[in-house]
């Protein structure tokens, strides 16, 4: 798992029992899994804090953040063990305890990192060809290539309970594409500052 090591840090406070006890950790891990499930927090963090509030906000932001990252990747009981043990140092209790509630949650986990953009679609792949005018009736000549574009994207159906896959279709001369991959790249390289700057 590739985190920043300040974010194994934050994870790696929950190793020592009296800033963090197995019974906070357990109120934390619920709180977590509801908030990334679209549900309202169990308890009040504020509850929670003892004597190191700043400690203990630290350690859920980063729990918030794994949590989010193991479902996206769609990581395996293994990995997230692998992660928690050697890269944090948690305890074996503590790292079987997080397993646990996440394979409980994953499937709602799952669904709401698909519906997260709400009306944006979340695309996963992309077919296209290539047409070339060589006349027609109202130019003499072409203008280049036409690319005719077919951008599949998945949504989680509630009703169903399952993925639905939905096309999204367009044609664009090259210019039009290049600018559209140049606007792609441009989003993937501001997403990564964010998420290095998150992990």
């Amino acid at each position: 798992m590739n985190f920043e090591d300040s974010c194994k840090t934050s994870i790696g406070l929950a190793q020592n029992s009296s800033v963090i006890s197995d019974e906070v950790f357990k109120k934390m891990l619920e709180n977590c899994f509801a908030i990334l499930t679209g549900k309202e927090e169990i308890h009040s963090i504020m509850g929670l804090c003892q004597s190191k509030p700043d400690v203990l906000k630290e350690f859920y932001a980063a729990l918030l953040c794994v949590s989010a990252e193991f479902a996206r990747r769609r990581s395996s009981t293994e990995d997230i063990l692998r992660f928690l043990n050697t890269d944090c140092g948690l305890p074996l209790k503590k790292s079987n305890l997080f397993t646990e509630y996440f394979d409980k949650n994953k499937l709602a986990l799952e669904t709401s990192l698909l519906n997260i953009t709400g009306a944006l679609p979340h695309v996963t792949d992309v077919k296209w060809k290539i047409d070339y005018i060589v006349k027609s009736n109202t130019m003499d000549s072409s203008e280049g290539p036409i690319f005719r574009i077919n951008l599949i994207s998945e949504k989680f159906d509630t009703e169903s309970q399952h993925k639905k896959l939905e096309n999204i279709m367009f044609n664009c001369t090259s210019q039009e594409l290049q600018d559209l991959v140049y606007k792609l790249k441009d989003a993937v390289r501001h997403c990564s500052s964010v998420t290095q700057r998150l992990l």
